[in-house]
């Protein structure tokens, strides 16, 4: 029987969750234990069990907030993650057209090129930061797929990269970055519904934010502020996590020469490999907070009425019931598609197929721009970041002609 510590969270939860939620999942799969923050919740670990709980309406996203922000007036507070069906599905059902794997792979040429350009940059230092690039082009991406013009992109990557810092260094300028992401959006959409075919600076006509101002009806289910709420989310939550994946996947593989090798050798298997990349590495460990509205059952455990609960992602892609050897990278696993990265049910990512496409192109533009890349620094000292709710590299020194 292995002995279940009293938390899994603390100094270096962010570098290995996976040793930290394996003795919950193995001994006590809905586990009572306080966050960081010193908030009492139920931990669910077990695969079978995370995938019940994420299935089951009675556990509300409402009440789930665990940013570091207080709730404001500002319209991004109007979000998708935070509400149940039938507000959720109302927003949802605005930008999910727009986001399927057909319609985002007509961005593979826009994100090809941002790779190809930013690897420029990491081709003149020695040793570079992979980080660096990561960030900016999952950046780049997204504000293609948004419409954003060039000239507005420093400035609001400057606000994300505030606000996403961990740990937080300002939260006052974090916060007012906010009202700034706020009155941005509201400006493009008020721009898109007052000339929805005109030029409006950005890469594409077809962009997300001009699809989703063209379905709005002003006065109709979804409000204005609900529309600048979606198109900004898509911005914040897009960007970092994928950016964080990018660098946590070139780290796995780095530290094992032989899988690079042979992904350069069989392009083709990459896309495979990205789906047990994304189980082997997450970087998010759990789904939002979630609320139980009545007494729930989950794995044997009743979770009482206002019981918080956190869905361990991380625990249930490590889980040996469903995948053999969890704890090895095997990147022609057969049940790495069945991984928990993106969610499961009503809140599954709905950015899911352009953090797919993203990393893909990310990571067949480093392997075959610098086939002899090589970490610049030993792999076991890297600078993990983040807390129990994201995680990823602060940086990633590698060299890349060696």
């Amino acid at each position: 029987m292995t002995t279940v510590p009293p938390t899994p969270f603390g100094p270096g939860f962010p570098a290995d969750p996976y040793s930290r939620l394996a003795p919950f999942r193995e001994s006590c799969p809905v586990a009572r234990v306080t966050t960081p923050a010193g908030r009492p919740v139920w931990l669910v670990t077990r695969d079978e069990d995370v995938r019940e709980a994420f299935l089951d309406p009675r556990l509300s996203m409402r009440g789930g907030r665990t940013g570091p922000y207080p709730p404001t007036r500002r319209a991004l507070d109007v979000t998708l993650v935070g509400h149940d069906p039938p507000h959720h599905t109302r927003l949802r059902r605005l930008a999910a057209p727009w986001l399927t794997p057909v319609r985002v792979e007509r961005y593979r040429p826009v994100v090809e090129a941002a790779a190809a350009g930013l690897l420029d940059a990491v081709a003149r230092d020695d040793p570079a930061d992979l980080m660096r690039f990561a960030h900016a082009f999952s950046f780049r991406a997204m504000c293609a797929l948004l419409g954003v013009p060039q000239a507005d992109r420093p400035w609001l990557y400057a606000c994300a990269e505030s606000v996403f810092a961990r740990p937080v260094r300002d939260r006052a300028t974090a916060r007012s970055n906010l009202d700034r992401l706020d009155a941005y959006f509201h400006e493009r959409v008020e721009r898109r519904r007052a000339s929805p075919g005109g030029d409006h600076g950005g890469d594409h006509g077809d962009d997300v934010v001009s699809a989703i101002v063209s379905a709005w009806e002003p006065g109709g289910p979804v409000s204005r502020d609900e529309v600048v709420s979606l198109c900004a989310t898509l911005l914040l939550a897009g960007y970092e996590s994928t950016a964080q994946m990018i660098g946590m996947s070139m780290a796995a593989l780095l530290a094992r020469p032989e899988a690079l090798a042979a992904l350069r050798a069989d392009p083709g298997a990459l896309p495979r490999a990205v789906e047990e990349l994304l189980r082997f590495q997450t970087p998010g460990p759990f789904g939002t907070m979630r609320t139980a509205s009545r007494d729930v059952p989950v794995g044997g455990t009743v979770i009482p009425a206002g019981g918080r609960v956190l869905l361990s992602i991380a625990a249930a892609n490590r889980d040996p019931v469903r995948h053999a050897d969890p704890d090895a990278l095997d990147l022609g696993r057969a049940s790495a598609a069945r991984h928990l990265t993106f969610g499961l049910g009503t809140h599954f990512c709905l950015g899911s197929a352009l953090a797919r496409l993203e990393l893909t192109v990310a990571l067949h533009a480093i392997l075959t721009r610098f086939p002899r890349i090589t970490p610049a620094v030993p792999l076991d000292r890297l600078d993990w970041r983040g807390n129990h709710l994201n995680r990823g590299l602060a940086e990633l020194p590698v060299r890349p002609k060696r």
